[in-house]
Protein backbone atom coordinates (compact mmCIF):
# COMPACT_ATOMS: atom_id res chain seq x y z
CA UNK A 1 0.00 0.00 0.00
CA UNK A 2 3.05 2.34 0.73
CA UNK A 3 4.58 1.34 -2.60
CA UNK A 4 0.99 2.38 -4.01
CA UNK A 5 0.70 6.18 -2.27
CA UNK A 6 4.33 6.88 -2.82
CA UNK A 7 3.83 6.34 -6.81
CA UNK A 8 0.72 8.09 -6.46
CA UNK A 9 2.70 11.17 -4.81
CA UNK A 10 5.76 10.97 -7.21
CA UNK A 11 3.09 10.81 -10.18
CA UNK A 12 0.47 13.98 -9.15
CA UNK A 13 3.33 16.97 -10.05
CA UNK A 14 3.53 15.81 -13.38
CA UNK A 15 -0.34 15.14 -13.73
CA UNK A 16 -0.94 18.92 -12.50
CA UNK A 17 1.81 19.91 -15.51
CA UNK A 18 0.09 17.76 -17.96
CA UNK A 19 -3.48 19.41 -17.11
CA UNK A 20 -2.16 22.56 -16.61
CA UNK A 21 -3.69 25.38 -19.35
CA UNK A 22 -2.02 28.38 -21.19
CA UNK A 23 -3.95 31.23 -21.00
CA UNK A 24 -3.32 34.15 -21.42
CA UNK A 25 -1.43 35.41 -18.42
CA UNK A 26 1.15 33.05 -19.77
CA UNK A 27 2.18 36.11 -22.20
CA UNK A 28 2.09 38.59 -19.21
CA UNK A 29 4.05 35.72 -16.41
CA UNK A 30 5.76 32.66 -18.39
CA UNK A 31 5.20 29.71 -16.24
CA UNK A 32 6.37 26.57 -18.32
CA UNK A 33 4.98 28.19 -22.04
CA UNK A 34 6.77 26.56 -24.86
CA UNK A 35 6.42 28.44 -27.85
CA UNK A 36 7.44 25.08 -29.94
CA UNK A 37 4.06 23.26 -28.26
CA UNK A 38 1.40 23.55 -30.46
CA UNK A 39 -0.98 22.84 -28.05
CA UNK A 40 -0.32 25.14 -26.05
CA UNK A 41 -0.11 27.69 -28.84
CA UNK A 42 -3.61 26.86 -29.49
CA UNK A 43 -4.73 27.17 -26.13
CA UNK A 44 -3.28 30.72 -25.79
CA UNK A 45 -5.22 31.49 -28.93
CA UNK A 46 -8.38 30.56 -27.69
CA UNK A 47 -8.12 32.34 -24.64
CA UNK A 48 -7.13 35.46 -25.69
CA UNK A 49 -10.13 34.85 -28.47
CA UNK A 50 -12.28 34.44 -25.35
CA UNK A 51 -11.28 37.61 -24.28
CA UNK A 52 -11.96 39.27 -27.26
CA UNK A 53 -15.50 37.88 -27.47
CA UNK A 54 -16.54 39.43 -24.53
CA UNK A 55 -15.31 42.72 -25.45
CA UNK A 56 -16.77 42.09 -28.76
CA UNK A 57 -19.87 41.09 -27.49
CA UNK A 58 -21.40 44.38 -25.61
CA UNK A 59 -20.36 46.76 -28.87
CA UNK A 60 -23.41 47.12 -30.80
CA UNK A 61 -23.73 47.27 -34.24
CA UNK A 62 -22.44 50.15 -36.43
CA UNK A 63 -25.90 51.58 -37.91
CA UNK A 64 -26.29 52.39 -41.90
CA UNK A 65 -27.30 55.78 -41.23
CA UNK A 66 -24.00 56.38 -39.13
CA UNK A 67 -21.50 53.77 -41.69
CA UNK A 68 -22.90 56.55 -44.77
CA UNK A 69 -22.93 59.93 -42.64
CA UNK A 70 -18.91 58.56 -41.99
CA UNK A 71 -18.47 57.50 -45.65
CA UNK A 72 -20.04 61.28 -47.05
CA UNK A 73 -17.68 63.04 -44.35
CA UNK A 74 -14.70 61.17 -45.24
CA UNK A 75 -15.55 62.14 -48.62
CA UNK A 76 -16.09 65.91 -48.10
CA UNK A 77 -12.60 65.87 -45.93
CA UNK A 78 -10.86 63.78 -49.16
CA UNK A 79 -12.50 66.45 -51.64
CA UNK A 80 -11.13 69.54 -49.57
CA UNK A 81 -7.72 68.01 -49.54
CA UNK A 82 -4.90 70.54 -47.92
CA UNK A 83 -8.02 72.83 -47.75
CA UNK A 84 -9.63 70.68 -44.88
CA UNK A 85 -8.98 72.83 -41.34
CA UNK A 86 -7.62 70.70 -38.23
CA UNK A 87 -10.80 71.29 -36.61
CA UNK A 88 -12.79 69.69 -38.89
CA UNK A 89 -10.50 67.01 -39.18
CA UNK A 90 -10.29 66.46 -35.45
CA UNK A 91 -13.94 66.97 -35.07
CA UNK A 92 -14.07 63.95 -37.63
CA UNK A 93 -11.92 61.79 -36.09
CA UNK A 94 -13.12 62.28 -32.34
CA UNK A 95 -16.92 61.85 -33.63
CA UNK A 96 -18.60 58.96 -31.94
CA UNK A 97 -19.61 57.60 -35.18
CA UNK A 98 -15.69 57.65 -36.52
CA UNK A 99 -14.79 55.66 -32.97
CA UNK A 100 -17.29 53.46 -32.97
CA UNK A 101 -16.18 52.09 -36.40
CA UNK A 102 -12.73 52.30 -35.01
CA UNK A 103 -13.23 50.31 -31.71
CA UNK A 104 -14.97 47.40 -34.06
CA UNK A 105 -12.58 47.31 -36.75
CA UNK A 106 -9.87 46.27 -33.90
CA UNK A 107 -11.97 44.14 -32.47
CA UNK A 108 -13.06 42.40 -35.00
CA UNK A 109 -9.86 41.87 -37.00
CA UNK A 110 -8.23 40.91 -33.70
CA UNK A 111 -10.80 38.08 -33.51
CA UNK A 112 -9.77 37.16 -36.63
CA UNK A 113 -6.21 37.01 -36.49
CA UNK A 114 -6.90 35.10 -33.11
CA UNK A 115 -9.11 32.72 -35.23
CA UNK A 116 -6.40 32.66 -37.53
CA UNK A 117 -3.44 31.53 -35.28
CA UNK A 118 -5.63 28.91 -33.60
CA UNK A 119 -6.62 26.92 -36.94
CA UNK A 120 -3.78 26.99 -38.47
CA UNK A 121 -1.83 23.63 -39.99
CA UNK A 122 1.58 25.38 -41.33
CA UNK A 123 3.75 27.24 -38.72
CA UNK A 124 4.49 29.66 -40.92
CA UNK A 125 1.31 30.64 -41.57
CA UNK A 126 0.20 30.94 -37.71
CA UNK A 127 3.13 32.82 -37.53
CA UNK A 128 1.55 35.74 -39.63
CA UNK A 129 -1.89 35.47 -37.61
CA UNK A 130 0.47 35.78 -34.58
CA UNK A 131 1.97 38.78 -35.84
CA UNK A 132 -1.20 40.50 -37.43
CA UNK A 133 -2.45 39.60 -33.40
CA UNK A 134 -0.10 41.10 -32.12
CA UNK A 135 -0.13 44.06 -34.19
CA UNK A 136 -3.82 44.81 -33.57
CA UNK A 137 -3.41 44.03 -29.48
CA UNK A 138 -0.80 46.67 -29.38
CA UNK A 139 -3.48 50.02 -30.60
CA UNK A 140 -4.12 50.16 -27.02
CA UNK A 141 -3.68 53.50 -27.16
CA UNK A 142 -6.75 53.57 -30.41
CA UNK A 143 -8.87 51.38 -28.18
CA UNK A 144 -8.82 53.31 -25.48
CA UNK A 145 -9.63 56.63 -27.17
CA UNK A 146 -12.69 54.69 -28.53
CA UNK A 147 -13.79 52.99 -25.62
CA UNK A 148 -13.79 55.72 -23.52
CA UNK A 149 -16.07 57.42 -26.54
CA UNK A 150 -18.18 54.87 -26.49
CA UNK A 151 -18.63 54.90 -22.76
CA UNK A 152 -19.28 58.43 -22.63
CA UNK A 153 -21.74 57.82 -25.08
CA UNK A 154 -23.30 55.16 -22.69
CA UNK A 155 -22.97 52.72 -25.83
CA UNK A 156 -21.02 50.06 -23.52
CA UNK A 157 -20.46 49.04 -20.36
CA UNK A 158 -18.38 50.96 -17.56
CA UNK A 159 -15.28 49.07 -17.23
CA UNK A 160 -15.98 48.01 -13.88
CA UNK A 161 -19.50 46.50 -14.97
CA UNK A 162 -17.61 43.91 -17.76
CA UNK A 163 -16.68 40.18 -16.53
CA UNK A 164 -13.43 39.80 -14.91
CA UNK A 165 -11.81 38.41 -18.00
CA UNK A 166 -12.89 41.60 -20.01
CA UNK A 167 -11.87 44.40 -17.91
CA UNK A 168 -8.93 46.91 -18.34
CA UNK A 169 -8.62 45.86 -22.23
CA UNK A 170 -6.39 48.86 -22.67
CA UNK A 171 -3.96 47.77 -20.20
CA UNK A 172 -3.48 44.32 -21.10
CA UNK A 173 -4.27 44.07 -24.51
CA UNK A 174 -0.76 46.01 -25.08
CA UNK A 175 0.53 43.61 -22.79
CA UNK A 176 -0.73 40.40 -24.61
CA UNK A 177 0.68 41.96 -27.66
CA UNK A 178 4.25 42.63 -26.54
CA UNK A 179 3.65 38.78 -25.10
CA UNK A 180 2.83 37.56 -28.59
CA UNK A 181 5.85 39.07 -29.98
CA UNK A 182 8.53 38.45 -26.67
CA UNK A 183 7.42 35.20 -26.23
CA UNK A 184 6.25 33.26 -29.88
CA UNK A 185 7.53 35.51 -32.75
CA UNK A 186 10.37 36.51 -31.64
CA UNK A 187 11.97 32.94 -30.48
CA UNK A 188 10.03 31.49 -33.68
CA UNK A 189 12.39 34.15 -35.96
CA UNK A 190 15.56 33.00 -33.96
CA UNK A 191 15.06 29.39 -34.38
CA UNK A 192 14.38 29.84 -37.95
CA UNK A 193 17.20 32.15 -38.68
CA UNK A 194 19.44 29.10 -36.76
CA UNK A 195 18.35 26.66 -39.10
CA UNK A 196 15.72 25.50 -37.25
CA UNK A 197 12.50 23.34 -38.18
CA UNK A 198 9.85 25.34 -39.83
Amino acid sequence: MKHVVLVLVMLLPAAAAASQTTTAWDLVHPRNFDWQDRAARAQLASDLLGRIQMLAAVIPPLSAADLERIQREQGELEALGDAASPRRLGRHYLSRRYQHRVVLELVDNTQGALSCAASSERIAAEMACWARASAYLLQEDRLDLGLSVLREARMVPRDEDMPVKAQDPVVWYGEYGRGVVNHILIPYLENQAAGGAP
